[in-house]
C-alpha cells in the first residue's frame, strides 16, 4: 500500500480526537485507528486528559490538552470553550487536513473548532442520539460516521447531515489470537480452571451493560446447570452486583476480574459469550469473543448485535422474539428499569437463561455456532477496515 499524498506532495495530516484513554469501546477504536494509519499519514492523537489511561499509545503522536472534565453547568460550558480554542489553535499549528472525533464530547469540540480541516464526527453509541448536542454535530460535520447501518438509518431519518456513512469497527484478529496464547494476568485462573460451563461477558461497570439481567439469567440457568460459572471482565467496583450475586446465592460461582489489559487468555478458556446490554453502538467485545471461537447469546438491543450475528439484520427487527441467527443467538430485549431485587426475575431473563442452557447442552447447536463465530469475526478484520477508511480519506468512499 503506497503512501497517501496530498496536493503538496506530503502525507496528509490527520487528527484523531477522544476525550480520554480509559477502558471503553470508542477509545479503543480511536487508538487502533491511529496505529493502523500512522504509517500512511501524519497522525496526531489528541485527548482532553490522560487521567486513568488504559490503552497503550506508545509510538503515537499524543497531544494532551490537559482539559479534563469539570463539575457544574457553568464550569462545563467554560471548559468546552477552552477546549475549542485550544483545539482550533492546534489544528492551525499542525496544518491538519482532517479531524476525526470519537464520541459526543469530542464531536462537539471538533465541529466547533473547524479551521481548514475536514470534520468527521463519529457517532459511536445508540444512546448518543438522545444527546442535546447531536443535532448541531450532525449539521456542522462534513461527514457523520456511524458504526452500524441501523444507526445510520435513524440518523438519516431524524437529523440533517452533509454526508453520512457507516464504518464498522475493526477487530485485529491476528493480535487477539496471539494475545490469547499469552500467560494470563489476574487471579481468575483457578476460577476458570474449574469444572462446568464457563460463561463470560465484558464491559465496564455501566448501567447500559445490563449486568443485573446477566446475573439473574445466570442464576436461572444454574438451576439446569449447577456447575456453571460466570466471569464479568471490566473496570469498576461492581459493589451492587456483588451484593446481587450474594442475594441470588450465586456469589461463589461468579468472578469479577476488574479491568484486564489482556482479556483474551480468559476468553479463549470460556465456553460461551453473553451480552445483556440495554443499548450498544457496535459491541466490539462481541466480535473479540467470536475471534476467540466463542459462540454467543446476545440480547437484540439497538444497535449492533443483529448486524453482527445475522447477514440480513432487518430480518431480526422484532426485538421481542428469539432468533437463531446466522452467527449466534439473539434474545429479546429486557423490559423495565434497573432492578436489583433477587426475588424478581423477568420473563426475558428466563428466556435468556433458556437460550444459554440450550446452547451449552446441545452439542450440534454449540459446534455450529462456534464455527460460525470464528468465520464471522473474519469479516470485521483490520484489512477491511483499512480499505474502507482509506477510501473515505482519499475521497473514494462516497456512497
Amino acid at each position: 500500500m503506497g503512501k497517501a499524498k496530498d496536493q503538496k506532495g506530503s502525507k496528509k495530516r490527520i487528527m484523531l480526537i477522544t476525550p480520554m484513554l480509559h477502558q471503553g469501546g470508542f477509545e479503543r477504536i480511536c487508538v487502533l485507528t491511529a496505529k493502523l494509519l500512522k504509517d500512511l499519514y501524519d497522525v496526531y492523537l489528541v485527548v482532553f486528559t490522560t487521567r486513568d489511561a488504559f490503552y497503550d499509545v506508545s509510538g503515537l503522536n499524543l497531544v494532551n490538552l490537559e482539559l479534563g472534565a469539570v463539575e457544574g453547568r457553568a464550569g462545563k460550558f467554560v471548559n468546552v470553550l477552552k477546549r475549542v480554542k485550544r483545539l482550533k489553535r492546534l489544528k492551525k499549528e499542525l496544518d491538519i487536513d482532517m479531524s476525526y472525533s470519537f464520541g459526543t464530547t469530542a464531536n462537539l469540540v471538533n465541529v466547533l473548532s473547524k479551521d481548514r480541516d475536514t470534520i468527521w464526527a463519529g457517532i459511536r453509541g445508540y444512546s448518543s442520539l438522545a444527546d442535546g448536542a447531536i443535532g448541531l454535530i450532525c449539521r456542522r460535520a462534513d461527514c457523520v460516521v456511524s458504526c452500524t447501518r441501523t444507526m445510520e438509518d435513524e440518523i438519516s431519518s431524524v437529523f440533517r447531515t452533509k454526508k453520512l456513512c457507516t464504518l464498522y469497527n475493526p477487530c485485529n484478529l491476528e493480535e487477539i489470537r496471539a494475545l490469547s496464547k499469552e500467560e494470563a494476568e489476574g487471579g481468575w485462573k483457578a476460577f476458570a480452571g474449574g469444572s462446568g460451563a464457563l460463561i463470560v461477558s465484558m464491559g465496564r461497570e455501566d448501567d447500559r451493560k445490563g449486568f443485573w439481567h446477566l446475573l439473574k439469567s445466570f442464576a436461572v440457568a444454574r438451576k439446569k446447570m449447577p456447575d456453571a460459572r460466570l466471569v464479568i471482565i471490566g473496570d469498576g467496583s461492581y459493589a451492587e452486583y456483588r451484593k446481587l450475586a450474594n442475594d441470588l446465592a450465586i456469589s461463589e460461582s461468579v468472578c469479577f476480574t476488574g479491568a484486564l489489559k489482556n482479556p483474551f487468555p480468559l476468553l479463549s478458556r470460556a465456553d460461551v459469550y453473553a451480552l445483556t446490554s440495554i443499548s450498544e453502538g457496535f459491541p466490539n467485545a462481541l466480535i473479540e469473543a467470536m475471534a476467540c471461537n466463542l459462540p454467543c447469546v446476545s440480547v437484540n438491543c439497538k444497535t449492533g448485535p443483529a448486524e453482527i450475528l445475522h447477514e440480513d439484520y432487518t430480518a431480526c427487527s422484532d426485538q421481542h422474539q428469539v432468533y437463531h441467527a446466522d452467527y449466534g443467538i439473539l434474545a429479546p430485549i429486557f423490559q423495565g428499569d434497573k432492578d436489583l431485587r433477587a426475588d424478581n426475575i423477568a420473563a426475558e431473563e428466563e428466556i435468556f437463561a433458556r437460550e444459554l442452557v440450550n446452547l451449552l447442552t446441545d452439542r450440534e447447536l454449540y459446534d455450529h455456532y462456534r464455527a460460525r463465530a470464528a468465520q464471522r469475526a473474519g469479516t470485521f478484520g483490520t484489512e477491511r477496515y483499512m480499505d474502507s477508511i482509506i477510501g473515505m480519506i482519499e475521497g473514494q468512499g462516497d456512497r
